[in-house]
């Protein structure tokens, strides 16, 4: 008989074990060691061969880990059997069985494999020391009993780290440069290889060679052997295909395209029916259009199973909760209820980024969760987000990493996954970095705005940057940077180089104020000393291959550093109406409800209307301001912006008038270069009130940009 004290412990350990079975406790993955088998097929053997291989490549202890091939046999005692199976009839994406000695991962797809073996090998290493895996993102899997199916089936977050090679199969998510046979507009670069005449689209009588012709037997004889010759038939895998017209509003209205039905305002008829042959030639590979400019309008019959629709989000407020109440909104779901009758394979191109500065701070997953969750709610089955490419954005590795979880999931933690990332990136500055950006995203939240997409700083201030907050962190991050190393200290100081621009701006924005680069004394502005050393932290960005531009389109650092470099070394600035109130008579564009611009004393930078410059889209602007200070002074100086891609363009002619009556009506002088100045004499002291009208060219829809009102002598 066993002694009452031995009984007595071993019911407590019963009792033990099975309170922690029925509260659902995950086992332990640490174990002595690990014994890989597989099912027995191709696929599965494949697989467990390679997580053999990466653990072994990442282990202290190799001998811990064994490949049993074929029938799976038991292992030494104490040691985990890791079960790997690839089931192309699986109901769902992954499901997984695991107790104290055995783990079996069962997985519907290769990919999902690839995956989950990445996944599996980080959370071992987060429990066994004998592991090293710093190449490697949090797991964001539990390996506990269950089935899983992602929330969307395609899945990219377009960012920098998810573009590195390989890096797209450990995120778990899809990528343009390996999933896509042809992606965007290069359809219509992929043809001018093979380009003959008629596969042109005939406008106003005459091929032109800026937008295709769909119905070109031409054209889709080229497409189809380009497919074969660079993608097979599909046999293996198939590869997917982005079929869109050129980006313009050209529509072809040849016979044969009026035949299918197009129209002048839409070219669907005849791009749908090119890729209704294409699917049907290629039944293994998926093709997919927009609903994006001349393809807006839905198609009137169904596309083949292996066809899509790639649908823009580009008119919904970004960064917040998407409700049927918001038009945009609205209108969103009216647009994909008629897609949808053509096919049930949609999916969203997305935006996370302001398109204008891809280096200042933006909190995008607050936002992006709720809109996530929205999209799934109304069955979209792929998010393709599109951020900053291959250029560097300031936090893109968290995007990475939480925007790749919220695809798969939509409810996980957004503030849990913020703070797995640091603790394992970054060591020393997790907690600094973890908080600063915790912060930005619950004010934003807070805040409950939108953000503008192709927004100034100026607004970013309104609405998500706290200017106190980032100055603070900007010197802490700073002064954190000396105490960390190796591949830590090599991405805070590339952070930092990028967060310097971020400073130059604010700076820039707040002139003479506070934050701002120069102190006002009398009339004038002096340049603060620090700017120098923002400028010189800035001038590293030489060093990182992706840092050469802040925006997606003209976007120059090199130009930014430069327009630095000439407010420091001009004169003191001066203008007698830096005291004096400017007031616009004409109606006010969104965002420009304030004058200030027009007499911060800050120079308007050529290379960026976001930069210092007013801007006015009425047919009638004007401006008028008292003598009060401007008597000390007889001459006005003005600088206009020239951007025509942008739709900026000088007026053609100022008109200033005193006291009523006309004074003076000069032309303003194009040359074709980004800056219009004009200097004018004006008698000031003779009036005591000054008004200035600006008289456009012939663009009517066009904006005036104006720099500084100048009065000086």
């Amino acid at each position: 008989m066993f002694p009452f004290k031995n009984l007595k412990i071993t019911l407590v350990l019963l009792v033990l074990v099975l309170v922690s079975c029925s509260l659902g406790e995950t086992p332990e993955l640490k174990s002595n060691g690990y014994v890989i088998t597989a099912e027995e097929d191709g696929p599965s053997e494949k697989w467990a061969e390679y997580l053999y291989r990466h653990l072994q490549k990442r282990s202290k202890d190799p001998k811990s880990i064994i490949l049993i091939k074929g029938a799976p046999k038991p292992g030494p005692e104490g040691f985990k059997n890791i079960h790997f199976e690839v089931a192309f009839d699986l109901k769902n994406d992954y499901c997984i069985e695991h107790n104290s000695k055995r783990l079996h991962i069962r997985s519907r797809s290769e990919k999902t494999a690839l995956w989950l073996i990445y996944e599996l090998i980080e959370s071992i290493s987060a429990e066994d020391n004998r592991f090293s895996t710093p190449d490697l993102p949090p797991s964001i899997v539990k390996f506990e009993d269950g089935c899983k199916d992602f929330d969307f089936e395609y899945r990219e977050p377009h960012f920098a780290q998810n573009l590195e090679i390989d890096q797209s199969s450990v995120f778990g998510n899809n990528n343009v440069e390996t999933d896509w046979g042809i992606w965007g507009h290069q359809l219509f670069k992929v043809v001018q290889d093979f380009a003959k005449p008629d596969m042109f689209a005939m406008i106003n009588g005459k091929r032109n060679p800026n937008q295709l012709c769909f119905s070109s037997q031409e054209l889709y004889e080229g497409t189809r052997d380009y497919i074969i010759d660079n993608y097979g038939k599909g046999e293996k895998e198939g590869n997917k295909f982005m079929i869109m017209p050129n980006d313009n509003n050209l529509i072809c209205s040849c016979h044969l395209c009026a035949e299918v039905g197009n129209t002048d305002k839409s070219a669907t008829p005849a791009v749908a029916d090119f890729i209704r042959k294409l699917a049907e030639t290629f039944p293994k590979h998926q093709f997919y259009t927009t609903a994006y400019r001349t393809t807006q309008n839905a198609p009137e019959y169904q596309f083949a199973e292996n066809s899509g629709i790639f649908f823009s989000t580009i008119n919904l407020k970004k960064g917040i909760a998407l409700n049927e109440d918001q038009k945009e909104t609205k209108k969103f779901l009216e647009d994909i209820k008629k897609w949808r009758l053509t096919s049930m394979n949609m999916y969203l191109w997305d935006y996370g980024a302001n398109f204008d500065d891809y280096l200042t701070p933006i909190p995008l997953l607050n936002g992006l969760q709720k809109q996530l969750v929205f999209f799934k709610d109304h069955h979209i089955k792929g998010i393709f987000l599109n951020g900053s490419g291959y250029d560097y954005m300031s936090f893109d590795d968290l995007k990475t990493f939480v925007a790749s979880a919220l695809m798969k999931d939509t409810t996980a933690d957004v503030e849990m996954l913020i703070k797995k990332f640091y603790k394992k990136n970054y060591p020393v500055s997790g907690n600094l970095l973890g908080n600063y950006f915790i912060n930005l995203e619950n004010s934003f939240t807070a805040k409950n705005k939108p953000y503008n997409m192709y927004g100034s700083l100026r607004e970013g201030v309104k609405v998500y940057l706290d200017s106190q907050q980032f100055v603070e962190f900007y010197q802490q991050l700073k002064n954190i940077i000396p105490k960390t190393q190796n591949a830590e200290r090599q991405k805070l100081e590339k952070l930092y180089t990028a967060l310097s621009f971020t400073r130059l701006r604010l700076a820039y924005i707040n002139g003479a104020n506070k934050y701002g680069y120069a102190d006002k004394v009398g009339s004038s502005l002096k340049v603060k000393p620090e700017i120098d050393t923002w400028i010189s932290s800035l001038k590293n960005y030489v060093n990182y291959s992706d840092m050469s531009s802040y925006k997606e389109t003209d976007g120059s650092i090199a130009a930014f550093i430069e327009e630095w470099n000439k407010i420091q070394v001009a004169p003191n600035y001066q203008n007698y109406l830096l005291d004096d109130a400017i007031a616009v008579l004409s109606e006010k564009d969104e965002g420009f409800e304030k004058t200030d611009l027009l007499n911060d004393g800050v120079p308007g930078f050529a290379t960026d209307y976001h930069l210092g410059w007013y801007l006015n889209s009425s047919k009638n602007f004007k401006i008028s301001f008292s003598n009060a200070q401007a008597k000390k002074g007889n001459k006005m100086r003005l600088r206009f912006l020239n951007l025509p891609s942008h739709n900026i363009i000088p007026p053609q002619k100022i008109t200033i008038s005193g006291n009523g009556k006309l004074i003076k009506s000069v032309s303003v002088s194009n040359s074709g270069e980004n800056v219009s100045t004009v200097t004018i004499d004006v008698p000031f002291q003779q009036y005591q009130n000054i008004e200035i009208s600006f008289e456009k060219k012939n663009q009517a829809k066009s904006i005036i940009a104006v720099d500084e009102i100048q009065v000086l002598n």
